[in-house]
């Protein structure tokens, strides 16, 4: 099988910088925490790329995803501004466990006008519907509508042990 006419490459997860409340649980990410995120090299060196990112709150070694977003303008531009914060902080400051990281989900080899648009937007929908699956309070839900169907053992299948020919199954196709 060919490989895909677009790769996008993981990166992070980059802490969000915040200040606590004072209660231990309770924080708030400002605009200076914002314009912090971007002067560590991690996330500078990504600031001009396009794709998608989640927001999520890193806890006891795992996280938990509250916001997944597109931009296709740039990082720097569209993932801390004043109206996402409105969203990250209403996570942060209500009280949920964990520290706010970021996710970017680059999109390699995109120059100028050539942006794939509808595939920056399929990603979007792809990480919205597996994300809402791990956290159903996730902010942001307009795609998280996703197939009311599921393959038992393979796919939203539910919980329990996975049949053999499922697990062939996943084996087979890769998944």
């Amino acid at each position: 099988m060919p490989e895909p006419k677009h790769q996008f490459t993981v990166h992070g997860p980059f802490p969000v910088p915040y200040m606590s409340a004072g209660n231990g649980t309770s924080k708030r990410i400002d605009r200076d925490n914002a314009a912090q995120f971007w002067t560590d090299s991690g996330p500078a060196a990504l600031g001009a790329a396009r794709g998608c990112y989640v927001f999520a709150l890193a806890v006891s070694g795992g996280f938990t995803p509250w916001y997944v977003g597109k931009t296709t303008k740039s990082f720097k531009v569209e993932v801390l501004q004043d109206h996402k914060l409105v969203h990250y902080n209403d996570v942060v400051f209500s009280g949920n466990k964990g520290k706010p990281v970021i996710f970017l989900v680059a999109l390699s080899g995109a120059k100028g006008r050539t942006i794939p648009r509808a595939e920056i937007d399929s990603l979007e929908t792809f990480l919205i519907q597996s994300a809402v699956i791990k956290n159903p309070k996730l902010k942001n839900v307009k795609k998280a509508a996703y197939p009311d169907w599921g393959v038992r053992g393979v796919i939203r299948g539910g919980k329990g042990n996975v049949p053999m020919p499922a697990r062939r199954f996943k084996s087979a196709l890769g998944l």
